[in-house]
């Protein structure tokens, strides 16, 4: 693979003086040489001492103790040098944007083509936001040792995925020229300017920086600060591991010389500095760890090589890195007449060009923990919001299967923006082809539905009547899930639990009615059969044959698949509060027979789910949509603001928190927005936070939350254009 060559300067000619022609330029020196490159291999970069290097991408983890724990064997099973990087870069979402506009559906409204194309401009604006970065993580080391790096980083926990080809080549060029890793103009020349405290590479400024000194204690997460001030950055940590015996003899020395100092002191009448004291406490310790084979010794390395596109900025950025070491009693050097050994220093070469070592411990190391805060960007969906702490996009496509499941739970107090975060993301999911369907119970999603191109149903009212009973797939399993489904449905329309022996007839109707295929097989067809199989059972369901609610259920039916929209809303705000569960699983069951027909990425919205979750039937029939909506590519997301009630236990009603347990479990997104201080103890329960995330959740604005996805925590921000603020806002009076 060929590399950019260096564009050389020729020196300014000569002013005045005699006539002697100004010597040749000499030729510029070829970029790989000027950055210690030999050639890439399709695996490996190959550095001028013939040294094959391999890299492999890490993703980060939430950092936690645990986590560290695991991190310290990975650093006490290393034999041999490994580098790991960190780079810091503005976002290219080019390709995300490509992506949105081949997925977006032909024939989209006018406002919501409108609520698009603002999209692919916020994208945009985000790739120049200042403070908005990409973060990437990598691991290098020799290629011979590459496989062994990659299993101990595995057996860490983390995820490793080896470059090749070229995705290798543009991350080797953007590490070297700075930015994004990106497709690059081979035969363009790129100018590269080393000055005494910065170079210049191409049209931006570098300064690389190398900690001379370290601070004497490390907090976990050390690095985590620096990373997230929103600078970008290459950040490199060079380890060698010392061999065990050679470390211990070194710790038994330093002891030994502090306790003859110690000794020399006390005879002479004067007592050990206290920081003599410290000294040798620490060493003593660490002594002992090695020995025991809990601590090993490593010669470390840190560069950080910072970027920015004009001086003033270079200042600022290295006034902040500074700081940010300073404030632990640490010190960056500036690499004066050096910027190019640092730079190379913060390559994916495995090389410590700044050649300055400082003696760590593993524990010291660990708390380093490089990998962290983790990214939710997969460059696949849409986007979700900005994170506030890596100052990164939140993009991800829960349908992309990847994930365990497309399902996501939002819990919030009320006026917190769940409603408006819900019916955004409903937004972005149609203009990009998922259909979206939602249960209203309180009319909140009408109007942005009409706008949106949308239908709007309101089962109960004559000719919107749904038809939950057509059963055409014939599988097994499918008839057995569907019968189970619609028996919990029928004990929820009837509003109370069916003893033993009724459930028993009831199923046995269900299954004597499916046995053969009918025609027409609607709700109005097996009240005329259970009328002829059970008496008793059928005036249970009168109502919702001959009664007030017989507009409810309609062998007619709306069929979905035939007529599916953009986005439809279930409009149940004409019913009453007690009919609603029926009504919910009605719409629901509806949905799940169109899902079964033709699996496809499609989004079910259930508003309030506690209104159900009351229910037992309800509740299990909820944990069994949740469990199997995965299968036919349905995302199930439910909502609602009585997080003590969904989590609680109420055995007067037989109803449990397990059920709202093993739905949460079942939800592989999670988004809590501000929280009321009388549940934030159930919801810190429920999902392990943190105190200090507890107490965010109490005080962050509208629109503000935590995303818990991939068993990490993200807190993000809800941006909307003006114009998807206009299609999707909702005032209270608002005509639906």
């Amino acid at each position: 693979m060929r590399l950019p060559a260096l564009k050389g300067t020729a020196p300014p000619p000569i002013i005045g003086g005699s006539a002697t022609a100004a010597p040749e330029p000499k030729p510029p020196l070829p970029l790989p040489l000027c950055f210690l490159l030999s050639h890439l291999e399709e695996e490996a970069v190959v550095r001028l001492d013939g040294t094959r290097v391999g890299v492999s991408e890490v993703q980060g983890l939430e950092l936690d103790e645990p986590k560290l724990g695991a991190f310290a064997g990975f650093l006490n099973a290393l034999d041999f040098p490994v580098q790991l990087l960190v780079r810091q870069h503005p976002p290219d979402l080019g390709r995300m944007r490509e992506a949105l506009r081949e997925d977006e559906p032909e024939g989209l409204p006018e406002r919501t083509k409108a609520a698009a194309d603002s999209l692919h401009g916020l994208l945009e604006d985000l790739e120049r936001r200042e403070g908005i970065l990409d973060r990437r993580f990598y691991a290098v080391s020799e290629l011979e040792h590459a496989e062994e790096l990659q299993s101990l980083l595995v057996r860490a926990g983390l995820s490793v995925h080896p470059l090749k080809g070229r995705v290798l080549r543009r991350l080797l060029l953007a590490a070297a020229l700075g930015g994004t890793p990106a497709e690059r103009d081979e035969a363009a020349g790129v100018e590269v300017e080393v000055n005494r405290r910065d170079l210049r590479l191409g049209d931006h400024l570098a300064r690389a920086l190398h900690l001379g000194r370290w601070p004497r204690s490390l907090a976990p997460g050390f690095l985590q600060g620096l990373m997230t001030a929103g600078a970008p950055m290459d950040l490199s940590l060079h380890l060698g591991a010392i061999p065990a015996e050679q470390a211990a003899r070194t710790l038994e020395w330093q002891k030994v010389r502090f306790e003859s100092a110690q000794s020399l002191s006390m005879s002479r009448g004067r007592t050990l500095s206290s920081e003599a004291e410290i000294a040798l406490e620490d060493v003593t310790r660490l002594r002992d760890e090695v020995q025991r084979g809990r601590e090993r010794l490593f010669h470390a390395s840190l560069s950080v090589t910072l970027h920015a596109p004009d001086e003033a900025t270079l200042d600022d950025l290295t006034q902040r890195a500074t700081a940010h070491f300073a404030a632990t009693l640490g010190k960056l050097d500036a690499l004066a007449f050096r910027q190019r050994e640092g730079l190379l220093s913060t390559l994916p070469l495995a090389l410590n060009a700044a050649a300055a070592w400082r003696t760590l411990d593993t524990s010291s190391i660990a708390r380093l923990y490089p990998f962290s805060p983790p990214d939710l960007d997969t460059r696949s969906g849409t986007l979700a919001g900005i994170d506030l702490r890596a100052c990164a996009p939140v993009v991800y496509d829960p349908f992309d299967g990847t994930h365990l499941n497309a399902n996501t739970a939002v819990l919030a107090r009320s006026g917190s923006g769940k409603s408006f975060s819900t019916k955004l993301g409903v937004l972005r999911g149609i203009t990009r082809g998922v259909v979206a369907y939602v249960i209203d119970p309180e009319g909140e999603y009408a109007s942005m539905a009409r706008a949106a191109g949308g239908r709007v149903l309101s089962p109960g009212v004559e000719g919107q009547g749904l038809n939950p009973f057509i059963i055409e797939r014939r599988d097994a399993e499918e008839l057995l899930q569907r019968i189970g489904s619609l028996r919990r449905l029928i004990e929820v329309m009837v509003g109370e639990s069916l003893g033993a022996e009724r459930r028993a007839a009831l199923d046995h109707v269900l299954a004597a009615y499916y046995a053969e295929p009918r025609e027409g097989a609607g709700f109005g067809a097996f009240y005329r059969f259970l009328q002829e199989s059970d008496e008793d059972l059928s005036k249970l369901l009168r109502p919702f044959a001959t009664g007030s609610l017989r507009h409810l259920l309609s062998d007619e039916g709306d069929d979905l698949l035939a007529k599916e929209a953009l986005v439809t809303v279930f409009d149940l705000h004409l019913l009453e509060p007690e009919l609603r569960p029926a009504a919910t699983m009605v719409c629901t069951e509806t949905v799940w027979a169109a899902a079964a027909r033709d699996p496809r990425p499609r989004l079910l919205v259930v508003d309030e789910v506690w209104s159900i979750m009351q229910h037992p039937e309800g509740a299990a029939f909820m944990v069994s949509m949740a469990k199997r909506a995965r299968k036919h590519r349905l995302g199930l997301q439910f909502i609602t603001q009585d997080v003590q009630d969904l989590l609680s236990e109420d055995s007067s009603r037989t109803i449990t928190g397990h059920s709202g347990r093993a739905l949460l479990q079942n939800a592989a997104f999670k988004l809590l927005l501000q929280q009321d201080a009388a549940a934030i103890s159930t919801v810190g329960d429920a999902f392990d936070l943190p105190p200090d995330l507890q107490r965010w959740l109490l005080s962050c604005q509208r629109g503000d939350g935590l995303l818990l996805a991939r068993g990490n925590r993200f807190p993000i921000r809800i941006e909307a254009t003006p114009e998807e603020h206009a299609l999707v806002e909702f005032a209270p009076g608002q005509q639906r």
